[in-house]
Formats: C-alpha cells, structure tokens, sequence
C-alpha cells in the first residue's frame, strides 16, 4: 500500500493537479505553468530566485551616499509628479527627512502617482541607482498599518508571472508542504545524502520556504537544486538515448561531391570549420540521429557549417529547417545564404510571425510540397500548421535560447531527423559535460583568415568620452559604420533627463546624437518594438551606408553583419553580462579593417570590463561569466521540472550536475525513477 493510500480518512485528500490547490485556478494555473512549475510536486521544489535580508533604516543622506546598495529610508512626501515620454511614463516621488531629500522612481506605472499623498510619512525601500543623481529605483512602500520588514528581516522572493505576485508561490507552497509528504520521498540514501553534505529532501523543501536563516536556506536549496537537477539531467538522458536508438535517414556524399559542395561557397573553409565538416558528413552517413553541438566563438563560421550540412541533406532528398531565436538573425541567415544556395540549385524559403496571411500561406505550401529545400526561420517553424514533406535536418542557432521542449517540437517534425545544434555562446567545459554529455561537440576557435583586429577599451571618465566623438567622425568619414548600443528602449525618462545623465535610452540616444555633428553622417535607429518591416528596411539602410551610424538596443546582439561595421560604443555596458557584451562586439571586427569596441560604464562593473579588454577568447569569458554570474536558469528557456531560477555558488551548482550523472551512472534504478518524474513533468 503506497503512503497516499495510507492517509488517514479525515486528512484532507492530496492534491493530485495545481488546480487542486486553494485559490489556483485554470488562469493562475497557466501563469505557473509559465515558471516551469506544472505540478504540486514542482510547486514545493520551486527554488526562491533571491532571500533578502531587509536594509538597516538609514537617513536619507546616508541613502544618498550608498550609490548601488539597498536601503531603507523614513521620511515625508514634499512631490509627486507624474511624466510622460513618448508613450512611456515615470511617477517621481521626492521624500525628505532632516538631512535630505531623494527621488523614488517607478517606470511605466502610472497608477502609481495616486498612492502617494504629499505630506504623509512613509518608508521606501529599494536599490539606490548609481548614476550622476542617486535615486531610488522602484523602492517598496512602507506604511503605518502595512510595515516594511524590520531591520535584518529576512523574505523570499519568487519569480513573478502574468497575475501572480512574488509572495503567491511561496505562501502556496507553505499552506500545501504537510499534504505532500508523500511525493517528497527521498531517493538517496543516508551515506550518499552524507557523501554529497545535503539534508533530507522533505525537511529542506519545508525549510526552504520558511527559513529561520540565511545558512539554513542556502543548505536548504543545495538539496531542493540536486533533486531538480536530478529530474533535468534524467529528462535529458532519456531524451538522448531514446533518439540515438532510432533509425535516420542516409545522407551520404563522395569526396567528389563534397568538393562540389564546397564550391558553393565563395571562401575556403578554414582548418578547424574543414575538421567539422568532416564530423558532420561522417555523422549524416551513419544512420542514426546525428545529435551534435557546435561551439563557436562570434564570427568563427558556424552558419557556413550549418550549411554545408543542409546541403548534404538535399543530395538525399531531404528537407532543412534553419531555426533562429529573432526575427533579424533568421531575415539575415535568409538573405545571406539564399544565393549560395540558389547556386547549389536549391530553393530557401523565410517563414516568421510577421508574414502576411497570404505571403504564410504560400510559403506553408512550399514547405509540405517539398519544394523548399531549406526552411529559415524562428519559433514559426514548429507551428502546428507547418508541415515538412520531408524534414531530415534542424540546424537550431543561438540554441541556448531554446527549451528542450521547443527544440523537440521542431525535431518532432520530421522522423528521426538530425540536428545541429549551434551557439556563439561557448559554454564552460564542466557545464557543458553536465548538460550536454550525450551530444557529440565541435568546437570552433580559429577566425577567417583577413580580419583586421579588435580592441576594447573602457571609457571611464567624461573627458575621455568627449573624445569619442571626434574618433568617431574621422571613422565614419572614412565610410566606415558605427553601432551605438543602449540596453533599453525607454524607461520614462524626459529626454533632457537621460542626455544629462549619460545613461540614455536609445531614443533618447538618438535624439542627442542627431543634435551633433555626427549627425550628418547619416543615423538611424532600431529597436524590438519596431515592426520587423520596418526594423528591416532601417538596417539595409545602414548595411548600404545611407545612414551610417546605427543606434540600437541589444536587438542587435546576434544577426547583424555589416563588415563595414568598425566600431561599437555600449552605453550602460555595467548592465549587461560578460557573455552578452562579448556577443555585442561581435558585431564589429568582421571586415579587414581594424575595430573597436568602447565601454561606457560604471565602475561597478570595472572587473567585468577588465576581463573584456584582457581577452577575446570567448571560452575564457564564458568561464569568468559563470564564476561572476552564476549558472541561472540552465536550458536558456525554463526547462520543464526544473523549477524556478535560483542559483548557488557556481562551482557548488556545476558539483551538484556532475553528482546527478555519477549517481545515475551509480544507480540505474535511480535513473528510472527520476525518468519517471521528468516524464510526468513535460506538458
């Protein structure tokens, strides 16, 4: 008799589905759903993404004086002002006390103006931001008859979902612990819990939602991590192994064709992109799945790989879909390759979400009546009303920013299809043996041959800023291009605001620069809210040099190539991690002209400028980024049963993925049970 059948008549039934829990209904069930948290079971293994131990009360001076810190401030509302910037708006909330005043700010939530009653006493709570002005960013509201946690305090912080507060998950989780005990059992037993120094599972899923301190949480969450991890790890194996068991096409080319192939492009393959080709057409030709990762650093030639695979597949007959995270990297791919395959007598088709009804349904038809040859595109790809005639191939780039889930939906189109799987993000060596040890890995270091180079450069102070214009001016005259990169859109801010404070948004970017002389070069602007239409018509713009000095948001981190691109300014550099900003400066340095990649930002982020301007090896930076950052959310999308963010120390989370393989190589039982839970937790 299992331990549910056991419960006593009189104890409340256990809930079998989230909409069995209080107040979760099919909506708020949805929104769960949406953190990777499908179940009970995931509701109570959902890691908290922060524990905050509240600010010690300061004045508002001290406040002031602890640029980047969190605090805590008492005083009376002097202003309340609410303003707005082209569609976007800023409630300003000045508060003083004796020794000051300081301005909260809250973005886009206009409401907000009507919470604040000029001469009440409150506390605000919240980081005080770092530029030329201190300010309080989005504070926490504190009054009389709803107090902020006292000094000290300690509260758990979820991750939010659409009508889902922070707070919702974890007091569910706290109301519904005692009635789950029976899907908290603990796989492991005594000496391994002792061998990897963690508690038992169903003490530390109580204790994780209601810690009596900062150590018994962090101990807490190393048990509820290595079970999730667990559960992730055994969805992966299990996934891999059921592939690798299946027949595949043959797609199988002579060294004649292969030379052939390999005339299709208008540049030799370099010694390490001719050593991948030969693991790929050596993977096509065994019939099985291929399942393959290329790491390559930004600009080493993984897409001309990506290629010469989906040409060897249309030798056999067999379809290609080139997967892309953003509409610009998939428009790109297309525009670039269509005639190197045109060449190869191959027709390439773009099928994304901003295409017209009938321009969809005409490309739907070439795509089931097997007259494209080779699909390009984003999530638009594994659509339920895409249907291949014969899909052999996914070619998924940028795959980190893909769910297990999404990638199987598109492999799912075909039978027993093959996939490459590409990213310009290397991944550390450790964490890729965790998350992908059952995949075949390329690595692809050496650049094309007749590159200029490309040096970064932290611009630290305001004189040597001021210098980047002229620098600019004598580039651009030369008719090389210029991207200038913010890493927002527009937070509310007035524009005269923002170009005070050097910390502009990118429209507020573009309006200063077309005040300068800069202006007469030509500028343009891009942005994710733009219609793909318009974004596109705005890059070739740049890409032909009508305009040549392109402001933009990070919208333009994968998939832009303009060699004629040899220099990138990134303002607010501090808000972006070494991996992305890595990414970035791989927009320039494609041509054979020297490059440069400028830094503008604060100095709290110097040790991550410092790695930037040491080293262009992008495995070096992906190891310094992992020790800086933390591992985060693992698949790139939330992975189903993995739970919701939440990490340790790095190395402790990298111990933690090895420990799950040796145990499942350890214990085959093991694995099966944990199979079991994946399985139940994929929608």
């Amino acid at each position: 008799m299992s331990r549910a059948q056991r419960t006593h008549p009189s104890e409340p039934r256990a809930p079998a589905s989230l909409t069995d829990l209080p107040g979760v209904g099919p909506a708020r069930a949805r929104a769960l759903a949406s953190l990777g948290i499908r179940s009970p079971r995931d509701l109570v293994l959902c890691v908290p993404s922060a524990l905050r131990e509240s600010a010690v009360q300061m004045s508002v001076a001290s406040a002031l004086a602890s640029p980047g810190s969190q605090a805590r401030v008492r005083g009376k509302v002097e202003r309340v002002a609410l303003q707005r910037f082209r569609g976007r708006s800023t409630v300003r909330v000045r508060l003083s006390d004796a020794s000051g005043s300081i301005l909260a700010l809250y973005f886009n939530q206009p409401w907000m103006a009507k919470s604040f009653t000029v001469g009440e006493e409150l506390e605000h709570a919240g980081r005080v931001s770092s530029a030329r002005v201190p300010v309080l960013v989005s504070p926490r509201i504190g009054r009389s008859d709803k107090p902020l946690a006292g000094d000290g305090e300690l509260s758990l912080h979820y991750p939010d979902a659409a009508g889902l507060g922070s707070k919702f998950i974890g007091k569910l989780a706290r109301a519904v612990l005692p009635r789950l005990a029976h899907l908290l059992e603990d796989s492991l037993t005594p000496p391994e819990r002792a061998r990897l120094d963690v508690d038992e599972l169903a003490g530390s899923a109580a204790r994780l939602h209601a810690p009596a301190s900062l150590e018994e949480f962090v101990r807490a969450r190393r048990r509820v991590r290595l079970e999730n991890l667990l559960e992730l790890q055994a969805g992966l194996l299990a996934r891999s192994r059921e592939a690798r068991a299946q027949a595949a096409p043959l797609a199988r080319v002579s060294e004649t064709q292969h030379a052939e192939l390999l005339g299709v492009f208008p540049f030799g393959f370099t010694a390490g992109q001719a050593a991948v080709a030969l693991e790929l057409r050596d993977d096509l030709a065994s019939g099985r799945p291929m399942r393959r990762l290329l790491q390559g650093d930004v600009g080493c030639g993984k897409t001309a790989l990506g290629l010469y695979a989906a040409l060897i597949v249309a030798r056999s007959g067999g379809q290609t879909a080139f997967l892309a995270p953003t509409e610009i990297l998939a428009e790109q791919h297309y525009q670039g390759l269509k005639d190197w395959l045109a060449r190869a007598k191959l027709h390439a088709v773009l099928l994304t979400g901003s295409l017209k009804t009938g321009e969809r349904r005409q490309v739907l038809a070439q795509i089931e009546s097997g007259m494209a040859d080779v699909v390009f595109g984003t999530h638009s790809l594994f659509s339920a009303d895409v249907r291949y005639r014969g899909l052999q191939l996914a070619v998924i780039d940028e795959q980190q920013r893909f769910g297990v889930a999404q990638r199987q939906a598109l492999i799912d189109k075909g039978t027993s299809a093959h996939v490459l799987l590409m990213t310009a993000t290397p991944i550390p060596r450790t964490l890729a043996l965790s998350l992908y040890g059952d995949l075949d890995t390329s690595l692809l270091r050496e650049r094309p041959a007749g590159r200029g180079s490309l040096r970064t450069r932290w611009v630290r102070s305001e004189s040597e800023r001021a210098k980047v214009a002229k620098f600019l001016d004598e580039r651009l005259a030369r008719e090389e291009r210029v991207f200038w990169v913010t890493p927002r859109i527009g937070e509310g801010e007035e524009a005269e605001d923002a170009l005070e404070s050097g910390r502009a948004s990118a429209e507020a970017a573009f309006e200063r620069l077309r005040r300068t002389d800069l202006a007469r070069h030509g500028l343009e602007i891009v942005h994710g809210r733009m219609s793909a239409a318009e974004r596109a018509a705005r890059l070739e713009r740049f890409q032909r040099g009508a305009a040549k000095l392109l402001v933009a948001t990070t919208v333009i981190e994968v998939g832009v190539d303009v060699p004629e691109a040899t220099v990138l300014v990134v303002e607010s550099a501090e808000r972006m991690g070494l991996a992305q900003l890595h990414q970035l400066r791989g927009r320039v340095g494609r041509g054979p002209v020297d490059s440069w990649c400028l830094l503008f930002g604060d100095a709290l982020a110097k040790a991550r400028f410092e790695v930037l301007e040491r080293t262009h090896d992008g495995f070096e930076i992906a190891e310094q980024d992992l020790a800086q950052r933390g591992m985060g959310d693992l698949g790139g999308v939330r992975q189903a049963g993995l739970g919701a963010g939440g990490t340790i120390e790095p190395e402790q989370e990298l111990a933690l993925l090895l420990a799950a393989r040796e145990l499942f190589a350890s214990r085959p039982e093991l694995y099966e049970r944990y199979r079991e839970l994946a399985r139940a937790a994929t929608p």
